[in-house]
């Protein structure tokens, strides 16, 4: 209610100086998580990777964009507003970028990659998997093919970095030259809030800065635009660092709870382990599609991997009771009115 009464407006340095203070602080608080010197808040993922990746075509020359086949969609949408072609990356069953086929395609092309932005992901949409990210810039840092730009799209993973617990499964995203974060998600903010952060804010600056007709200037691609850094900087003095990693900590571990319990079930064949919060299960004797339904959008969401179709849940919610959750969940897997699992041999005959 105070931010929507003032209506701030980020564009006006000089009309708004407390939620312009207040947006840097949060950055300065927030960076160094992931080995970051700045960066700034802008409305969602999407945005936050097109401003990376803008970054790394006009600041460093970048020309193509090489990902995996598993990364955000976001990265296809850049590619072409961007103008920059995409190449994808074969992704392991796990969804995590196949780093021998990474290092191959460096090795055919080794002028190509020194012209490529390389985004990785911490998290990807469907799994949650995680790029091996130190050991992907390690790869080619021996063979001397490191690329013109190095991008992480830590969007659903990235909060990780607050937890001395789950930190580690983040190395070596301190040596990315941008990092984007969705705090929508794992940082529980309202929807439209997300970090792009740089490792070095002249070469950044340099792209993105420009100079406003009040003699301002305005940093990155959106101009006028409220304040979104009001809710995480009252998030982060309430319970600090070490209390949002507790949340975090909590959500990952409620699925790794609910991935033991139905790691105990014949029934159920269990595609992943949650170390990021993403779950995914299937059931072997009912029909996935008539068990989401009956569990219902609000406990599990569509997951697709392999060629089919599993269950998909999320640590996203800290407060939520996984026993009942659990329980929940196996009640319907238990419920004969449950359409069974359709016949393989039935489909393969039709």
């Amino acid at each position: 209610v105070w931010a929507a009464a003032r209506s701030e407006n980020l564009l006006h340095k000089a009309d708004t100086p407390q939620v312009n203070a207040l947006q840097d602080r949060v950055v300065d608080w927030l960076a160094p998580l992931w080995g970051m010197e700045t960066g700034h808040l802008v409305p969602g993922g999407t945005i936050a990777n097109l401003t990376a990746l803008w970054a790394a075509r006009d600041g460093a020359g970048a020309t193509t964009i090489v990902t995996s086949e598993a990364a955000s969609v976001s990265v296809k949408k850049i590619s072409r507003v961007l103008g920059m072609p995409l190449i994808l990356i074969d992704s392991d069953p796990d969804e995590r970028i196949n780093l021998d086929a990474l290092i191959d395609f460096a090795r055919r092309d080794p002028a190509g990659m020194s012209r490529a932005v390389v985004v990785l992901t911490a998290g990807t949409q469907n799994t949650g998997a995680i790029d091996p990210l130190r050991e992907a810039m390690k790869g080619l840092g021996n063979l001397g093919l490191a690329p013109a730009w190095w991008h992480v799209d830590a969007s659903w993973a990235g909060p990780l970095a607050m937890s001395s617990r789950y930190r580690g499964l983040l190395k070596g995203v301190e040596n990315a030259d941008s990092v984007t974060v969705s705090t929508h998600k794992l940082m529980f903010q309202p929807t439209e809030s997300a970090l792009v952060l740089f490792r070095d804010a002249g070469r950044s600056d340099a792209v993105l800065e420009f100079a406003g007709p009040d003699n301002t200037t305005q940093i990155g691609l959106l101009g006028s635009r409220s304040d979104r850094s009001l809710a995480i900087a009252l998030l982060l003095l309430a319970y600090g660092q070490d209390g949002v990693a507790s949340w975090v900590e909590v959500g990952v571990g409620n699925m790794m709870t609910v991935a033991e319990a139905l790691h105990g079930r014949d029934d159920v064949e269990v595609f992943n382990s949650p170390n990021s919060g993403v779950l995914l299960w299937r059931p072997l004797l009912k029909n996935t599609d008539d068990v989401l339904e009956r569990l219902g959008g609000k406990i599990a969401g569509l997951g697709l991997a392999d060629g089919r179709h599993w269950v998909r849940q999320v640590g996203s919610n800290p407060i939520m009771d996984v026993d009942e959750l659990i329980e929940r969940i196996f009640a319907v897997l238990d419920d004969p009115e449950v359409e069974p699992a359709p016949d393989p041999t039935r489909t393969a005959e039709m």
